[in-house]
């Protein structure tokens, strides 16, 4: 399919005055440099950024870190660090080296990076995880994040980046997905997996992690990945609170389905339309990294399934636990704005 010059023509209507009165700073460069197409000299968006990046620097603690955590998801190191390469700083500034120094640190013998304390992927203690996987030090969302946050701050190529992706290949599983180590537990005991796990959401992140060197972004791992997602359009698991879980899967009418993108474990789901435009909106966004694009008819169907959810008033008013109206506006117009043209400063931080 050849790609549209103006990818905006797909819009039912314009939200630009709405995103511009209602969205955080950050997003508001976003939204300048990528939506609107400002220059990067343009005043009003390098006043922005000069500001934020002073924020953020600001916030940045002695010892290098953010929040005194690798990970804490926009708040923590990793983020911040992505945040900063966006807003134009190089790997050689001082802020960039110390807050890399840090990750560094904090990697572990077999090549995965830890918080420094045995923690399952939604935060909680996994004594019989650690019991099943002695050698589980960290998670992999923990250390796909780390390693994405490494990439983008120019060590791609350093063996320890490359040791770090070694573990997280590790835990793909031989349908080409990614699980976690209490994903495989429960599994391994015959309980199934846990509830809302459908593995399109632990897949995404770790493809994302996958995208960030061009070793890793053309490995038949990544290949097997992105496959696990694109079999799963058009179906969902049969998912129930209470065990025995049910793995079979059934078909819907619709594009991607994991309420794991929007809900935490042991937690009831949103309504149907809310997991599924999570869901596509993850999956779009992080197949497009790997450069998957309107050529492939299952992309090309979860974009026009996104395009139908817009309301007339320009905002997609999906009740996403995570983002509000007016972010998850923002995030899908650049998801789709990617699948046309290349994006200049918006980069996916992943989990």
């Amino acid at each position: 399919m050849e790609k549209q010059k103006d990818w905006k023509s797909l819009l039912k209507a314009d939200p630009t005055e709405q995103l511009l009165q209602e969205v955080g700073n950050l997003d508001k460069y976003y939204f300048l440099r990528e939506i609107m197409e400002k220059p990067e000299d343009d005043i009003e968006a390098s006043k922005l950024r000069n500001t934020l990046v002073d924020e953020i620097i600001e916030k940045q603690m002695e010892d290098g870190s953010w929040n005194g955590q690798p990970y804490d998801y926009a708040n923590g190191t990793t983020h911040q660090l992505m945040k900063l390469m966006e807003l134009g700083l190089s790997p050689e500034d001082e802020p960039v080296k110390k807050g890399t120094d840090y990750l560094f640190l904090h990697q572990v013998e077999d090549g995965s990076f830890s918080q420094g304390e045995i923690r399952c992927v939604c935060g909680t203690d996994i004594d019989p995880v650690a019991r099943k996987f002695p050698s589980v030090k960290s998670n992999p969302i923990i250390t796909n994040t780390t390693l994405l946050a490494l990439a983008r701050t120019g060590h791609g190529d350093d063996p320890r980046v490359e040791k770090g992706y070694e573990w997280l290949c590790s835990w793909q599983e031989e349908d080409g997905s990614w699980s976690s180590p209490r994903a495989r537990l429960c599994r391994d005991q015959g309980e199934g997996y846990p509830y809302t796990y459908c593995g399109i959401h632990s897949t995404c992140n770790a493809l994302l992690g996958l995208s960030a060197t061009e070793k890793t972004r053309n490995s038949e791992v990544a290949r097997r990945g992105a496959e696990f997602i694109l079999n799963w359009y058009g179906y969902k698991r049969d998912l129930r609170v209470e065990p025995p879980y049910d793995d079979k899967s059934i078909p819907f009418d619709g594009a991607w389905f994991d309420p794991r993108c929007v809900t935490p474990a042991n937690q009831p789901p949103p309504p149907d339309i809310v997991i599924e435009a999570a869901s596509t909106y993850h999956v779009v966004s992080t197949l497009a990294t790997l450069g998957y694009g309107l050529e492939n008819e299952k992309m090309r169907a979860g974009v026009q399934r996104l395009m139908e959810w817009q309301s007339p008033d320009g905002l997609w008013l999906v009740d996403h636990p995570f983002l509000d109206h007016y972010q998850f506006t923002l995030h899908v117009l650049l998801a789709v704005k990617s699948l046309y043209q290349p994006l200049q400063v918006f980069s996916l931080h992943g989990h």
